[in-house]
């Protein structure tokens, strides 16, 4: 059997984090598919689930790139390019306040703080935008979104009435809060809390514990940014008439970043939804004969609300079949969500090396998605270089 015109491929992968972009893994699979089989109808669909790449996931959707001021995580004066369609908007939390190539230690972790974030949203609010997206991953901070609220005019204090430091290891010494401040346009903007986990802010499995070391901090710091958390949504809580927010999942989103945009009226969405709600992939799956998708690392993370998971639940409600090229492959060999993909192909197992070179994991990436296409959709009409 040949595949032909009518057949169409669907290449809805994530980012490769760290390694290759959505983007870049989508024309490399297009390239290869095109060698092996020119009759093949091949959709584009690089995706994001509200981490980085969120953004080039909407540009690559027709959006507009917008650049507004702002300042990383650690206050330094930036640009953040956030996109645009309409009345719409889209801040990416990790292009603003996020690690990028820092490898931050504790008394980074202390103060790294999301004002940047609050300053790209004042932006919007500024210009008229009537629905913000936050795409919250990837954030350096851990101080419970209170650097967004005070960059949207939230006036925080200590105890001497001093306006508080940024940072999560300050936040317990929050004592005051005045809302009068806040920025006239959050009464009527839409507020979308785009997340890829189901983390509360506080608790046993808070933000704190659950995050923090990645982003700079020791035991130590962890219990500090902890307590601070626990103290703020008490303090903030109050003040803002929203009791039990950091103890909803997805509330410990970015730090806590998703409490802050709670207490604010935002609403909690999965980012692999939202997102693909935005590129119209209902319509790009629908009818279509095969989906390849992947992502860096598929594991049990990926099964909350991780983007290829979120794609083949899409793609079996209308009976089209996913597979998947993944960096690694730790799904448990259990879980009844492995069902989901048809076929997977984990790079690592063919060349650990691919996972700080991505030339090579383009060309492993290239290779997997001929055998698949090859494998589930027939015989090709030309194979050159094949896996």
């Amino acid at each position: 059997m040949q595949v032909d015109a009518v057949r169409r491929v669907v290449l809805a992968p994530d980012k490769f984090k760290g390694t290759v972009s959505a983007q870049r893994l989508v024309d490399v699979m297009a390239a290869a598919i095109a060698e092996q089989n020119p009759a093949a109808a091949v959709s584009r669909l690089p995706v994001a689930d509200g981490g980085d790449g969120s953004v080039a996931a909407a540009l690559s959707a027709g959006w507009t790139a917008v650049s507004v001021p702002a300042s990383d995580a650690w206050g330094a004066h930036t640009k953040a390019s956030v996109a645009r369609l309409g009345g719409r908007a889209i801040v990416e939390v990790a292009s603003v306040c996020g690690l990028g190539a820092r490898r931050p230690g504790p008394s980074e972790a202390a103060t790294a703080t999301t004002y940047g974030v609050g300053e790209a949203v004042a932006a919007l609010l500024d210009d008229g935008v009537e629905e913000i997206t936050l795409a919250l991953g990837g954030s350096a901070a851990t101080d419970g979104g209170t650097g967004l609220l005070s960059a949207l005019g939230a006036d925080l204090r200590d105890a001497q009435d001093r306006r508080l430091a940024p940072g999560g290891a300050a936040l317990n010494g929050l004592a005051t809060v005045r809302t009068a401040g806040l920025h006239p346009g959050l009464r009527t903007v839409r507020l979308v809390l785009a997340c890829d986990v189901d983390t509360p802010m506080v608790g046993a499995d808070g933000s704190a514990e659950m995050f923090a070391r990645q982003k700079g901090a020791d035991d130590d710091m962890i219990g500090r940014l902890s307590a601070g958390l626990a103290h703020a949504a008490d303090v903030l809580e109050d003040a803002f008439g929203s009791r039990g927010a950091a103890r909803l999942p997805g509330s410990g989103a970015a730090g806590g970043l998703a409490w802050a945009g709670l207490l604010l009226g935002g609403q909690l969405r999965s980012g692999a939804e939202v997102f693909l709600d935005l590129l119209g992939a209902v319509e790009e799956i629908r009818g279509a004969d095969l989906v390849i998708t992947g992502e860096g690392r598929l594991d049990e993370q990926s099964l909350r609300g991780k983007a290829p998971v979120s794609i083949a639940r899409l793609a079996r409600s209308f009976g089209v079949k996913t597979v998947a090229i993944v960096g690694s492959d730790r799904m448990p060999a259990t879980e009844g969500e492995r069902a989901l993909f048809a076929d997977t192909i984990a790079l690592d197992r063919i060349d650990p090396a691919c996972a700080t070179d991505p030339e090579l994991t383009c060309r492993l990436v290239g290779q997997a998605a001929r055998t698949l296409v090859q494998a589930h959709l027939g015989r090709p009409t030309a194979h050159r270089n094949g896996a």
